[in-house]
């Protein structure tokens, strides 16, 4: 094997150390990039919605007050029939609601 310019080629070779050691020092590979996450726009659509009902409140107060009120003038009535039918559902793991 016949290797001509010997002496560049021991120069690059040097030179490349050289950037190495430097990099190794600062911490950083020069071919080193930090990590990186990227979401695709469903999963920031997701993220989106997260945040808002992770905002809303976990009593609606509205709906409190509403059916306080119908207790307290006896204009709340519950239909018994019903009730039952949406308890035997659930039991079953049928969601009625």
């Amino acid at each position: 094997m016949n290797i001509k310019n010997i002496q560049n080629i021991a120069k690059v070779y040097g030179e490349q150390t050289k950037v190495s050691k430097g990099a190794k020092s600062q911490g950083v590979s020069p071919t080193q990039r930090p990590d990186e996450v990227i979401l695709s726009s469903h999963a920031q659509e997701v993220s989106q919605h997260l945040r808002a009902i992770k905002n809303m409140p976990e009593v609606r107060e509205a709906k409190v007050q509403e059916f306080s009120d119908k207790i307290a003038t006896g204009q709340y009535k519950v239909d018994s029939r019903e009730l039952a039918e949406r308890i035997i559902a659930y039991s079953k793991n049928e969601r009625v609601f």
